[in-house]
């Protein structure tokens, strides 16, 4: 089977068969497993997170894009977390544990560099986007699920949470590399035009490759 896995940076290191690495099978189980990727992709932040002389400010595209960026993984990681809870079909779940794995290692990077710039994170206002000219709420950010959404894959079981999550997840990729192609093209600092840059890729690559997995699992055949 193939993955963005192996598109992904070498610091990842996914086990050869992602699919017999699944464990958890209980939403608290998955909530832990959560929080502990959390805590390594911070860790790892700290270790490769860049200096820069000049930190941005706290009105600049770099850091506007990397607090939004951070809510918007976010995000991705519930929706990860609850198909692994509550879905069915492994050729998915494969990939919500891959986007566990590869978006909470991100998020370490983006809270390191912002508290390397003097930024908390908590400290964000109150609507996103405005780094491009657009500033909308926080929850409507391109390709953020509705409340309704992560209900369903909440309340939902099997096959038809796998199905959902992946339109929702293409969704929320497609929303990200809309986030990200700016932020690669526009940020002055040149850890935020790296990071967008293997934002906008990833997930490119990730988007088709969910799509052949409703093929495979024959998924594609109930209705959208």
């Amino acid at each position: 089977m193939h993955t963005t896995l192996d598109h992904h940076d070498e610091q990842l290191e996914p086990s050869d068969d992602p699919v017999s690495t699944i464990g958890p099978t209980t939403p608290a189980q998955w909530l832990a497993a959560v929080l502990a990727v959390l805590f390594l992709g911070g860790a790892l932040g700290y270790m490769v997170g860049t200096r820069e002389t000049a930190p941005p400010g706290a009105d600049s595209l770099d850091v506007g894009f990397l607090q939004d960026m951070i809510s918007h993984h976010e995000q991705a990681l519930q929706m990860a977390a609850l198909d692994l809870a509550n879905g069915s079909e492994l050729g998915v779940q494969v990939f919500a544990q891959e986007i566990l794995q590869t978006q909470s290692y991100e998020i370490g990077l983006m809270e390191r560099q912002l508290n390397q710039w003097g930024h908390d994170r908590a400290a964000r206002r109150d609507t996103a986007m405005g780094w491009m000219g657009m500033p909308i709420p926080v929850a409507a950010m391109p390709g953020m699920a509705s409340d309704a959404d992560l209900r369903r894959l909440r309340e939902g079981d099997g096959r038809e949470v796998d199905t959902r999550f992946v339109w929702l997840m293409q969704a929320h990729h497609r929303g990200g590399v809309h986030m990200a192609e700016y932020a690669a093209r526009e940020a002055e600092s040149p850890f935020v035009r790296q990071l967008a840059t293997r934002v906008e890729r990833n997930q490119r690559i990730e988007i088709n490759e969910l799509e052949a997995a409703l093929v495979r699992t024959g998924l594609d055949q109930l209705p959208r």
